[in-house]
């Protein structure tokens, strides 16, 4: 029996030595032990990798320089809830009024109706070709387009996207 490295094995250990070379074991290294400080201020930070930059220029050609002190804002829901009750009331309204396509009834009543009508035979959830499905998907999607549209409107207004408000726009039209 032969003890010798098979030829398989053999190229398998050139791959391996050709990986760890010293220059990459040194760019390697560097990687794991620089590390950058991240977290809210005043707090402590949590310790991440960072590629060296000499060495991400060389392999890429670009490097990448973000400015200090710029995140992400904290507050970026805006809790506001004044564009989700107006969405709901702009679509809960509309979708109350009686329309032929329903037979003189409403969007809302025939989704409640449908609703009921699934309670009285409760442990049984509604078939694939109930009625129910097309109100309750057309009730929501509308509902959900509406609550969207309304606070991007409302922020956007704020912020000043669309234009000047209250008394910046009365000295623009003077």
């Amino acid at each position: 029996h032969d003890e010798r490295p098979s030829e398989k094995e053999k190229r398998r250990r050139s791959d391996r030595q050709r990986r760890a070379t010293p220059k990459r074991r040194n760019e390697l290294a560097t990687m794991m032990t620089t590390r950058c400080q991240v977290g809210l201020k005043g707090g402590k930070g949590v310790g991440l990798p960072r590629l060296n930059r000499s060495a991400a220029a060389t392999r890429r050609g670009v490097a990448v320089n973000a400015k200090s002190g710029d995140t992400f804002p904290r507050d970026w829901l805006k809790r506001d809830n004044f564009p989700l009750i107006v969405g709901y009331l702009g679509w809960t309204i509309p979708s109350s009024i009686p329309v032929g396509s329903y037979e003189g009834a409403s969007l809302f009543y025939r989704l409640n109706e449908s609703i009921a009508d699934q309670f009285s035979h409760f442990p049984t959830g509604p078939q694939v070709n109930d009625p129910f499905w097309i109100y309750m998907l057309t009730w929501h999607i509308g509902l959900f387009l509406t609550l969207t549209l309304a606070k991007i409107g409302y922020e956007g207004r704020k912020e000043g996207y669309f234009g000047p408000i209250g008394s910046d726009a009365k000295k623009i039209s003077d």
